[in-house]
């Protein structure tokens, strides 16, 4: 579950990054979170080309080894809509199921809708081709 925070406060939990995630407490109270099955790789993006453009999402800084998201999720949205278009894939559907994510579209117009969107998409069409 990388990336997640969580705060226990009493029989408080708070976990920020507004996704789905198990919680659960033994006997002796420790609590495990479950990741929900987010490392998960669809075929379409486990391909030698997807590979080359994950080590140079890596290179970017964009992703981290495992190919999760270490940028804000419109930037994420927008990286994962120029693969798409790059891999030729339709939708965000593979996206969504690796990084435990929905309404990735909502983040793509969000990210679209920044006064500095014009740089990130030129760095994106550079590095992803």
């Amino acid at each position: 579950m990388a990336g997640n925070t969580v705060y226990v406060q009493g029989n408080y939990v708070d976990v920020h990054d507004n996704e789905v995630v198990n919680l659960s407490i033994d006997k002796v109270g420790t609590l495990k979170v479950e990741d929900n099955g987010a490392n998960v790789i669809p075929p379409q993006l486990d391909t030698p080309h997807a590979h080359e453009l994950w080590e140079k999402a890596i290179a970017q800084g964009w992703v981290d080894e495992q190919w999760h998201p270490l940028i804000s999720r419109p930037d994420a949205a927008l990286l994962a809509g120029r693969m798409a278009e790059v891999l030729r894939i339709d939708g965000w559907k593979a996206f969504e199921q690796m990084w435990n994510r929905r309404n990735m579209r909502q983040d793509y117009l969000k990210g679209m809708g920044k006064q500095s969107i014009s740089d990130f998409l030129d760095e994106l069409r550079k590095t992803i081709r």
